[in-house]
């Protein structure tokens, strides 16, 4: 149902599985970068590795691209793309935060974005990491007694990341600018 490529793990791999799936694209185009290296007078193929990176100018390559022999296995990774792991707090904070922190300290391209609704909405409503101190919730009705654990200070630490808070309801332009940001 989905006009982009999409696929979905189990609730405690997603960042791992995230993770393969653009380390298995890296890897067709390193294969493409290769094919196109060969041949340094095609036009097309030099303008594809000056802007590999660019969304626009690779998806009017891969339309050109269709039209020739080019190998058919690899047509669907010409275009740049952005890899997402999205999932839950109770995943990012708890479950699969393992993941997470790999794939921080990893030094590679791919985005993460946490759904946080502060408690674990996927079995009821109960108190998790992610559920701030002295807040009500299943569990804990008379408010939890410790504080919120601080993924993004966590993320934070790591040079190579790009962290931002949104509030998809209070700005919806923010939302749209840093999913921008982060994707470049």
């Amino acid at each position: 149902p989905y006009n982009i490529p999409w696929a979905n793990s189990l609730f405690e791999d997603n960042a791992e599985f995230g993770f393969g799936m653009m380390k298995s694209y890296k890897q067709k185009r390193e294969q493409i970068e290769n094919i196109m290296l060969q041949e340094p007078t095609n036009e097309l193929y030099k303008k594809w590795l000056d802007n590999k990176d660019n969304y626009e100018i690779t998806s009017v390559i891969k339309d050109k691209l269709s039209k020739t022999n080019f190998d058919k296995n690899l047509l669907n990774y010409i275009e740049s793309r952005s890899v997402w792991c999205i999932g839950g707090d109770g995943w990012a904070y708890d479950i699969g935060f393992s993941g997470i922190d790999q794939v921080l300290s990893s030094n590679e391209n791919i985005n993460i974005l946490v759904l946080d609704t502060e408690v674990y909405s996927n079995t009821g409503g109960q108190a998790s990491k992610s559920t701030k101190a002295g807040a009500v919730a299943k569990f804990a009705t008379d408010g939890k007694k410790t504080r919120k654990k601080d993924l993004f200070k966590i993320a934070t630490d790591y040079d190579n990341v790009y962290v931002a808070s949104i509030c998809l309801g209070a700005n919806p332009m923010q939302t749209i600018k840093c999913f921008k940001e982060a994707s470049e």
